[in-house]
């Protein structure tokens, strides 16, 4: 079947596929799986593919180590609630497929500065990442204050991310469920940001302009808003 638009997939439904491993599934259907190896990770990745297949927009958020270069945590939410946290950091080997989908332009990963953690996955294990969407772009253009990823989750969305010390350990064996939530949460809600605000468009495809673009609020934030108050892009 051919590729769907990125930018014009509507956001609906919820649910998510259980794995095998360790698992945490909320009343709303929404599961976040962490991923500790290679098998893990090839079956994860294929989930993210088949939601991706109905809308191809992921909330894509990475964690490291205070004061590191590198990155220990890769964390990719669909639009069903599906958040596969990926620690990098206990792989020695990536599978193929993980590669290709966050090499693949038609599928687009939102987030805030999306193009550093972008950055840090090329440097470290390159992972080239590519069509990343930083959601600044998409509040301006929808009339929208830009800001950190929590002060737009609780304008637009009315919900309020979890604080995490500075000095978690993102490389320790075990994560805590207070770490899990938390990572999660930055993808997940990522995610809900663009969902939310893309319903206020009525042709998308304005953002894909903006792709792999360094947001700069000097300049930026002066961008004229298209929202037209119409429905979500059919």
């Amino acid at each position: 079947m051919p590729n769907p638009n990125p930018l014009e997939a509507a956001a609906i439904g919820a649910g998510a596929g259980l794995l095998y491993w360790w698992f945490r599934s909320g009343s709303n259907g929404q599961t976040t799986v962490v991923i500790n190896n290679y098998k893990e990770c090839e079956a994860a990745v294929k989930i993210l593919r088949e939601h991706c297949e109905e809308n191809p927009v992921l909330g894509f958020d990475c964690e490291w180590v205070w004061g590191s270069k590198g990155v220990d945590i890769l964390q990719l939410c669909t639009h069903k609630g599906y958040c596969a946290v990926i620690r990098l950091c206990a792989m020695d080997t990536l599978p193929p497929s993980l590669y290709s989908l966050l090499n693949d332009y038609h599928v687009v990963k939102v987030g805030n500065a999306p193009l550093d953690d972008a950055g840090r996955l090329s440097r470290e294990f390159n992972l080239t990442t590519v069509s990343t969407l930083d959601l600044r772009f998409v509040a301006v253009l929808t009339g929208e204050k830009p800001g950190t990823l929590a002060a737009m989750y609780e304008r637009v969305v009315g919900g309020t991310l979890k604080c995490l010390d500075l000095s978690a350990n993102w490389q320790a064996n075990n994560l805590t469920q207070e770490q899990i939530d938390y990572a999660a949460g930055d993808a997940k809600a990522g995610m809900e940001i663009y969902t939310t605000l893309v319903q206020k468009v009525s042709d998308a495809s304005v953002f894909e302009q903006y792709y792999d673009q360094r947001y700069d609020p000097y300049y930026h934030d002066r961008l004229k808003p298209i929202a037209t108050n119409t429905c979500s892009p059919q």
